[in-house]
């Protein structure tokens, strides 16, 4: 009873630790960390799922086509590892919605499927302005811009400064106006 009290400690250290350096925008140790969780606890949706998204982050740090869809094919395993494990885990779902959004849609890419991934984040408390941002990015690829413009009020309400959303914003008034 105690190794296993000690392991799920270890474990959450090794979690807390990864998102603090994925927060940091250090990409490398935060997937060293959540490999290390991935490995030590293969039942932990909750490290599968942040390991999916160091793998997002990777897929937007290179620029050649194979290294892309090579970042994107271990996204998808971990993605679907977490969902197998815990499919209510609203990271999960998020790294979900973010596949179904940015993957092209000769590949499987929905954006409406999207939107309903990271609906279903923030009907759970998932309330970050990136998150609102990602889903004002569905709305738009399905021309819905008046829901677009909410999300990115929202997104606003949640941090004032939030560069991607002010700049949205501010296009999709320049269009109108």
């Amino acid at each position: 009873m105690a190794e296993t009290g000690r392991k799920n400690q270890a474990l959450r250290e090794l979690l807390r630790r990864g998102a603090e350096e994925f927060r940091r925008d250090n990409i490398e140790r935060a997937q060293a960390l959540f490999e290390k969780a991935a490995e030590a606890a293969p039942d932990s949706a909750e490290a599968h799922a942040w390991l999916a998204a160091v793998y997002g982050r990777r897929i937007d740090q290179v620029w050649s086509l194979p290294e892309k869809l090579e970042w994107l094919g271990k996204m998808e395993e971990e993605v679907s590892a977490a969902l197998a494990i815990a499919p209510d885990l609203p990271l999960a779902r998020r790294m979900r919605g973010a596949m179904l959004l940015y993957m092209p849609e000769m590949m499987g890419g929905d954006p409406e499927a999207a939107a309903a991934e990271f609906r279903y984040c923030i009907e759970r408390g998932m309330r970050d302005a990136d998150l609102w941002v990602l889903l004002a990015e569905c709305f738009l690829k399905s021309d819905e811009e008046p829901k677009a413009l909410e999300a990115l009020r929202e997104a606003l309400k949640t941090d004032p400064g939030h560069r991607r959303a002010k700049e949205w914003t501010a296009k999709l008034k320049q269009c109108k106006g």
